[in-house]
This record gives structure tokens, sequence and C-alpha cells, in this order.
């Protein structure tokens, strides 16, 4: 019998670990922070204030989140959110008929699902587009303030863009998420849990392609802490990954 090996499942434990956070159950809460009822008050203001701007385009009101709808309890201090209440949610772009994208350096790097990795984008084997590509496209960017999500091929693929390629194109099997008022790695890691999956594979199983549809992503909920709560439970997340990490070089 083996007595000097370890059975260790690294990605169970980070599910695990993003499980317990999406429960409030990571970090304790603060009394004294600011409720996520608030913060959603100021985001609906925020919203308002850029439609007005003509920055962003009035969408539809999504339904309440209903008592059915919400997989289990969340702190008081919490709130399940809908998506497309907390960030604006546009679709990439496909190359044009006809064009082909290019293997250096051109006017832009185009980010296809395959360059998506690890919660960012490799720059490994970028492929870029020319300038009559770019033309016809050059509203389809995303910035490094902004998210990605896959949304067919690999569905769920998700993470931050490099400052060094902000403003590249968008692939159409992907869309851009722009966060108001909430922590943008708490998003991520929050679109990365087992809740926001188990919500996917139900509707992709109902659906002949797999593909999600900018709608039904609008449509998917989220538990929203406190902001300040955000930042922590980011934080912790983060350190216990990187301890997982050094677990798993050192078994290595």
């Amino acid at each position: 019998m083996k007595t000097n090996t370890l059975d260790f499942d690294a990605q169970a434990l980070r599910e695990r670990i993003l499980d317990l956070a999406m429960r409030g159950k990571l970090v304790p809460q603060d009394p004294n922070d600011e409720p996520a009822s608030v913060l959603l008050e100021k985001i609906k203001a925020e919203k308002e204030e850029l439609v007005k701007e003509k920055k962003i385009k009035k969408t539809k009101a999504l339904p309440e989140v209903t008592d059915d709808e919400k997989p289990f309890d969340i702190p008081d201090s919490w709130e399940w959110v809908r998506l497309g209440d907390v960030v604006n949610i546009k679709g990439g772009k496909r190359v044009p008929k006809g064009k082909s994208l290019v293997d250096y350096k051109a006017v832009k790097p185009y980010i296809r699902v395959t360059d998506m990795k690890e919660n960012t984008v490799s720059t490994d084997n970028l492929k870029y587009a020319t300038q009559d590509i770019y033309d016809q496209i050059k509203n389809y960017t995303i910035s490094s303030k902004d998210i990605y999500f896959s949304i067919a091929g690999t569905i769920g693929k998700v993470g931050k863009i490099p400052d060094e390629i902000s403003g590249a194109l968008l692939t159409e099997n992907a869309a851009k998420l722009t966060p108001y008022d909430i922590n943008r790695i708490f998003l991520i890691q929050a679109l990365s849990s087992n809740i926001v999956e188990k919500q996917h594979e139900k509707i992709l199983s109902q659906v002949a392609q797999p593909k999600l549809s900018l709608i039904k992503l609008r449509q998917t909920i989220i538990p929203l802490p406190p902001l300040s709560e955000q930042s922590r439970i980011a934080a912790k997340i983060a350190q216990l990954f990187a301890l997982l990490r050094k677990v798993e070089s050192l078994l290595k």
C-alpha cells in the first residue's frame, strides 16, 4: 500500500473555494459595509446617466430574480442580481466574409476563444486584423477595463484583457462585459463559479446549437456582496489560489 502519495485535486479545491465565496462563507461580513441594495441603486443611477449621455443604449428591463431561481441563501447584506443589471453586455464580431487575419502585427489584434487562457489572453499566437478588416468591424473592440466571456465553442471562458492589447477586436464567439461600479476581479470569480456554469449547462441542454445568446447571458444570476466585501473576497480567493499553485508545483 502506498503511503507517500497525496490525493490532491486542485481543480476540485478551486471550485470549492469559489462556491464558499459565492455563499458568503469565505470571509466574514462587516456590519459597517454599505449593503448591496444601496450599490444597486447607485448602479441604476449610473446607467440612467450613461443612457442620457448616449454612451450606452437603453435596454429592456430584466425580470426580478424569483425565489425559485435562487440556488441557496446568501447573507442579508447581499443581493441576487441578473448579470445585465450590473454590467453592460455587447457581442463581438466575425471577420468579414472573404477576409483573413494575418500572423504579423497589423492594425489591431483579433482575440479568438483559443487565445483566452487562465482568465486572461495569451499573446503567444495572436492573429491580427489588417486595415480593411478593421475599418469594417472597428466598433467591436474590447479594452482592459472590460471582461470577456466566451459564448460559443468552449462556453464560459472568462477573464481580463492585458493592457498591451487593450482596444483589440473581439470574436463573435465571445461577449464584452463592461462592469458598472463593481469589483472586476470578483466578477470574473463569480462568472467562473459553478453557480453560473450550472445555469448555462441547463440552457445549452435545451438548444440544438451550443451557443449562449446575449439575452440568456444578461439573464444569468449571480450573488452580489457589498462593494467592500467584494474586494475582500477577491483578495482571499487570489491568496488561496496562489497557495494551490505552490502545492501543485511542489507535487510535480
